[in-house]
């Protein structure tokens, strides 16, 4: 019996009202993503996590506004440890990472009282494609859970409110150039946070070893990159550039120190469940073939996030798991290093703790920028960019060839707008006024696609022109 069967079987069994709710094949592996679909806050939303303890297997199901506390969760549970589980372990439960259902697995289920205070529960039937929700208050007769107080809300920062250290980097992969998925999911809300806080912004050389090992060619990279950033950062900055500290990873030493003092109090599991980990095994990519600074990119990450005391890491949706496996890395340090080594209390009874907890900052506009295609992230892998330091004529070649509405035939025919990148990159760099006016015409087929990808064209060479 599949795992969705089985947890309609439950229900019905148990007579709990119930209801499956069919999900988009492309809708993305994430609470957010899920909660925008069925339009709920994330108070509804419910994350189920495996965790392996000495007695075996447990879950534990929490509201996504909170998180786990895990010397309450080993007391309600009656353990002394507590690591995720690895994929393997959830293959064998007939699951996976982002597919942990909220019933319906054959281990000990914790159920933390929040829960049962909600009308709706939203969770996934064990199936991609298929959502689920029940009353709040049914989740421990669903799944004979046992009922415990072991989370605390999230804290979360304010960005209006004083001033806060940023830290950003990337990574001088591909040929070091930027297009405008980087510059809209990096490099502009570096450029916004920049005015107003203290900003840490680093070339993530150490990272590019992970696929580069050619020198000439990481060399060049850097130097295009550093050349791109400045380019932007000046542009819109000034040549002083106020609030930032630019810098490459490799010229600091204790980034690569602390990852190898992390490596000791970070349990294999956790690397195990990092999205690029699991996606070199996802392309039939040999686990003896992955290299281990891909393994441990996450550990290298936290070190980079860590050793500057950030409060707050601008990131696109897909990279917000490595700001939370570094929170859990630096809780884990925190607990096993409580006065820390060289850390003096602050006057304080208790002494600050060495390492602070950062929050991924996702403004939610720009979490994903799709590519030319429409479909996959913009990528130079993918081919699906537009560039920003290109020559002109390769620049209106991308854009000639951007997605727009395939139902659409003929000039005259009325358009969408939703779905349609060029009306997606207008909104980001044409003026509101024209672009309105022309999804107006757009949609009532007064204006043809060339017209349209011809003033984004313009629009996006006078964007950048003090960049370029």
């Amino acid at each position: 019996m599949k795992l969705n069967e089985k947890i309609e079987a439950l229900l019905k069994e148990k007579n709990i009202s119930y209801r499956f709710i069919p999900l988009p094949e492309n809708l993305p592996l994430t609470i957010e993503a899920h909660m925008k679909f069925h339009r709920a806050t994330m108070d509804h939303a419910m994350a189920t996590i495996v965790y392996k303890t000495e007695k075996g297997l447990i879950a534990a199901v929490k509201r996504a506004d909170t998180q786990i506390n895990l010397e309450k969760l080993k007391k309600a549970a009656g353990v002394t440890e507590l690591v995720f589980a690895t994929p393997e372990e959830l293959k064998n439960l007939r699951t996976e990472v982002g597919l942990v259902s909220y019933l319906g697995l054959d281990i000990p289920y914790f159920v933390d009282k929040k829960v049962l205070d909600i009308d709706k529960a939203y969770g996934i039937a064990g199936v991609k494609t298929i959502g689920m929700a029940i009353d709040g208050k049914d989740m421990v007769k669903a799944n004979d859970g046992i009922v415990g107080d072991f989370t605390l809300f999230e804290k979360k920062i304010d960005i209006h409110a004083g001033r806060h250290r940023i830290l950003s980097g990337i990574t001088p992969s591909g040929d070091g150039s930027l297009h405008i998925g980087n510059y809209l999911g990096a490099v502009k809300q570096f450029i916004t946070l920049a005015r107003d806080h203290e900003c840490f912004l680093m070339v993530a050389d150490l990272h590019a070893l992970t696929t580069i090992q050619n020198r000439e060619q990481l060399q060049k990279n850097i130097e295009t990159l550093i050349l791109n950033e400045l380019a932007l950062l000046m542009g819109e900055l000034g040549e002083e550039l106020p609030n930032i500290t630019f810098f490459r990873q490799s010229d600091v030493s204790e980034h690569t120190e602390l990852q190898s003092i992390l490596n000791n109090i970070t349990p294999l599991g956790l690397l195990k469940r990092a999205h690029a980990y699991k996606d070199k095994l996802q392309k039939d990519v040999m686990e003896d073939d992955i290299n281990v600074g891909l393994f441990s990119y996450p550990m290298l990450m936290a070190a980079d996030i860590l050793l500057y005391k950030t409060d707050l890491v601008p990131v696109g949706k897909d990279q917000k798991q490595h700001v939370e496996i570094t929170r859990d890395i630096a809780e884990r340090f925190n607990k096993t290093f409580p006065v820390g080594i060289g850390v003096r209390p602050s006057g304080t009874s208790r002494p600050d703790p060495v390492f602070k907890l950062p929050e991924a900052y996702i403004p939610e506009d720009v979490a994903v920028i799709l590519g030319t295609d429409g479909k996959r992230k913009m990528s130079k892998s993918l081919g699906n960019i537009i560039g920003i330091f290109e020559n002109e004529e390769i620049i209106r070649k991308q854009v000639m060839s951007t997605y727009t509405d395939p139902t659409r035939i003929h000039a005259d025919d009325p358009g969408h707008i939703e779905g349609n990148m060029v009306f997606a990159y207008l909104d980001f760099f044409g003026e509101p006024a024209k672009v309105d006016e022309l999804k107006q015409r757009y949609t009532t087929g007064k204006v043809g696609d060339i017209e349209v990808k011809n003033y984004l064209y313009e629009s996006l060479l006078k964007y950048f022109a003090p960049a370029r």
